[in-house]
């Protein structure tokens, strides 16, 4: 490394440490660091000039420390010592770690810890549950067991960390105000839009929570884990979870909810906490047909946010239905075609007395058709349709699935026999039913007060929630955020808390990474920047690819050597917390 001296048209000297390096067959010079001009700096250093050439040389001697060779012996006949719990040391995870401190979740911690009589550190606890949530989900006694993979401090007990859950509880709405602050400082955030979806998480038990009575406040507390409709038809009780996103994908916050909880209820709870903690000027809130009810419209009207939901046309009113299946006014092509209308919707705003007021607000319809999802729809009903075949002939199963499923293209006619004595039973293929939802394959429906939004746009819009859709399913697969391990409310509650923050990091470095790698890449990539101990304090790595290099610029890290020193490893994790935390 060199000490530059730059002479600028202005005639004064710029100072900057710069490394000459050779690439493809031509000398290339990037800069390390960027001093300052030679008048301003002499307020600090008498001579600058002599002082920088003396931190250069510091530098030069540590960086060839660094570059020397080490020579390590090992016995053949070793083995490996199973007591050994640090075998592993964990690198990669330094990428959560820029990101939990740019987000400045250990200052939150520890500014909360001096609250409470701590034998340990919280923010350990904490930070270790959320990294292993994205680099190897499991229990929280698997995370436990996985702490001294990691270069930090973590002197607590496994009763510790599952005691310290009820403390994470009782901050979870300022934690995620805090988080949402701070996103503020390091990125522009497009809040224009808010992407809202619900989805529920099932819990391997038999029984329900039971509702539980304050006998200070005679208010009766709903269990969260109730039976109810279940995304993937299982039995189990669930917990209902609602989502609230930016227009890029960024988490903003989410809620939990009893299972039995329809989900048009928790919406407008979620924008309510948004509005007034997180600062959330006015947004188009867009959400699936399950949110488009009269009250979350009315609501959105009153608080003047926008709104783009889908409108089920199956369930819709006649004059709907003929609307959308009226060719007239469409536009496209074989492909792909839409219109739009100005319409009038009602619904009902309830006052402060309690008594609903009927108001037409006007709203914007848009209907299209895709081919795409017209033969999509009819690939999925011939699917139903055989399993509809089957229970035409077994009784049990048509009971079962009757109103749901391949139950709804099943016909039951009770007829008499010659007799007219004896009733029988007879079940055959509803035709008529199956003629009727193919009238609608690839049809669809969007109702927005953005009525002067081209059509284009709208469903623009309204398709984001893709986005959402896909952050159910990285919670779900790559989270593994169910089943849930814990039993008590407060441990459910925290579970969800560090889950979200996982997520949240992982979106994070999705962002700054230009979204081009999937959260499943991103995670594989961390957790595989791992080293193995040879000997004394050095250790072998032996993963490399386009990404992790990338992720190392991400965070102005080297994590592409074979041999670290402890010291080493220890020294990029402390300068990446250092660097990020300012910032």
């Amino acid at each position: 490394m060199n000490l530059n001296k730059s002479k600028r048209p202005s005639g004064r000297t710029y100072l900057s440490i710069t490394h000459r390096y050779r690439e493809g067959g031509r000398q290339k010079t990037k800069t390390i660091q960027s001093l300052g001009y030679v008048d301003e700096l002499e307020n600090d250093y008498p001579d600058p000039i002599a002082h920088f050439k003396g931190v250069v040389e510091k530098m030069n001697e540590e960086r060839k420390k660094e570059m020397a060779p080490i020579t390590l012996s090992f016995s053949v006949s070793k083995r490996i010592d199973m007591k050994d719990t640090g075998i592993f040391k964990e690198l990669g995870y330094a990428v959560l770690s820029c990101f939990y401190h740019k987000l400045g979740i250990d200052k939150f911690w520890d500014n909360r810890r001096m609250r409470a009589d701590f034998d340990y550190n919280p923010n350990a606890i904490f930070k270790l549950i959320c990294y292993e949530r994205v680099l190897r989900p499991g229990s929280k006694a698997a995370a436990f067991s996985n702490k001294d993979r990691y270069l930090d401090r973590m002197d607590f007990t496994y009763i510790d960390m599952m005691r310290c859950l009820s403390f994470f509880t009782s901050y979870k709405d300022d934690l995620i105000e805090w988080v949402n602050a701070h996103i503020a400082k390091f990125r522009t955030r497009d809040t224009t839009k808010a992407y809202y979806d619900v989805t529920n998480y099932y819990f391997e038990i038999d029984s329900e929570d039971e509702d539980e009575l304050n006998e200070e406040t005679g208010e009766m507390t709903e269990g969260l884990r109730k039976r109810g409709v279940s995304k993937e038809r299982r039995k189990d009780p669930i917990i209902q979870m609602g989502l609230l996103m930016d227009a890029e994908g960024i988490p903003i916050t989410y809620g939990l909810y009893p299972g039995n909880t329809n989900d048009c209820l928790t919406l407008l709870p979620i924008l309510k906490q948004a509005k007034e903690r997180y600062g959330l000027g006015r947004s188009i809130v867009v959400a699936d047909k399950g949110l488009n009810t009269s009250d979350n419209i009315a609501a959105n009207i009153l608080d003047k946010n926008g709104y783009v939901f889908s409108q089920s046309v199956r369930k819709g009113d006649k004059d709907l239905k003929e609307w959308v299946l009226d060719q007239s006014g469409y536009k496209g092509g074989e492909e792909f075609r839409i219109k739009s209308s100005q319409a009038v919707k009602t619904v009902y705003i309830t006052g402060e007395d309690g008594k609903a007021t009927k108001v037409d607000v006007p709203v914007k319809r848009v209907a299209f058709w895709s081919k795409d999802h017209a033969e999509k729809s009819k690939h999925e009903r011939e699917a139903v349709l055989m399993k509809s075949a089957r229970l035409v002939a077994d009784t049990a199963a048509y009971e079962h699935a009757k109103t749901c499923g391949a139950g709804r293209y099943v016909k039951a006619t009770t007829v008499n026999t010659q007799t007219g004595e004896i009733k029988k039973v007879i079940r055959e293929i509803d035709t008529e039913k199956i003629a009727q939802d193919a009238l609608y394959d690839g049809y669809y429906c969007i109702i927005t007060s953005e009525t002067h939004l081209p059509d284009e746009e709208i469903i623009e819009i309204y398709r984001g929630l893709w986005r959402i859709e896909e952050t159910f399913k990285v919670t779900k697969s790559d989270l593994e955020t169910r089943p849930v391990y814990v039993s008590s409310k407060d441990s459910i509650e925290a579970h969800f808390l560090t889950c979200y923050i996982a997520l949240l990091l992982l979106r994070l470095i999705q962002a700054a990474t230009g979204f081009r790698y999937t959260a499943a890449k991103i995670a594989e990539a961390m957790r595989s920047i791992c080293g193995t101990h040879m000997k004394e304090n050095c250790y072998l790595f032996g993963y490399r690819t386009g990404l992790t290099d990338e992720l190392g610029c991400l965070i102005g890290a080297e994590l592409n050597k074979q041999v670290y020193t402890l010291g080493s490893l220890r020294q990029i994790l402390a300068d990446t917390k250092k660097r990020h935390s300012k910032k």
